[in-house]
């Protein structure tokens, strides 16, 4: 058996083992705890830098997609007013040419009896009379007033032996004539005129029946 003195020297040493195996226990226990405590700050460090990268995209894609509804709405109203400014240029020019033409009917409409006054200032020229200077200056300037409406795109309508056009002729007389086929112009008392395609003055026509 051991003595007392004995003892007492062996339990020094076994509570100073049990001390330090407490104490390494302690320690690592407080280690893991750090770690464990370490950890979710990494993680929601981690979590926060993507939060933010997420929302800086977000802010990203919203600008580019704002700016491009705002390009797409100025590239339609450009469209919107090239359209409207072509209209307004097509009905602009559409206005003015039929204003002209308009005009230009007018005027020739009033050049047409002059030429019907020398045709019947010509027409009661006896053969000697042709032949004077003054009657042939007349037919010169008469000639070249209807070349000056020709090239204007003025000219005279058919009416004698075609078939009656209502659309061209204005019949004022008509007459029993067997010798020529039936509703056809046989005498014109004044000449129509066309201008381009419209009828500028119908002809005043006699019918055979």
């Amino acid at each position: 058996m051991m003595s007392d003195e004995e003892k007492f020297e062996q339990e020094p040493e076994q509570n100073t083992e049990d001390t330090a195996k407490e104490a390494s226990e302690e320690a690592t226990t407080q280690e893991t705890a750090e770690e464990a405590t370490v950890q979710p700050d990494e993680e929601a460090t981690e979590s926060a830098d993507s939060d933010k990268k997420k929302n800086k995209k977000d802010k990203k894609d919203k600008k580019k997609s704002e700016k491009d509804d705002l390009i797409a709405e100025l590239q339609d109203k450009l469209l919107r007013q090239q359209a409207e400014f072509i209209n307004f240029r097509n009905r602009t020019e559409k206005e003015k040419s039929q204003m002209f033409e308009v005009g230009a009917k007018s005027m020739l409409e009033k050049i047409l009896p002059v030429v019907d006054n020398f045709e019947r200032g010509l027409s009661m020229l006896s053969e000697e009379q042709k032949n004077e200077p003054f009657a042939q200056g007349m037919e010169k300037t008469y000639r070249q007033m209807l070349a000056a409406l020709e090239s204007a795109g003025v000219k005279a309508i058919e009416a004698v032996g075609q078939p009656f056009d209502p659309n061209l002729h204005n019949a004022v007389m008509h007459v029993d004539d067997d010798t020529v086929g039936e509703n056809i112009v046989v005498e014109d008392f004044q000449k129509g005129y066309m201008y381009r395609d419209t009828v500028l003055r119908f002809s005043m026509v006699k019918v055979a029946n």
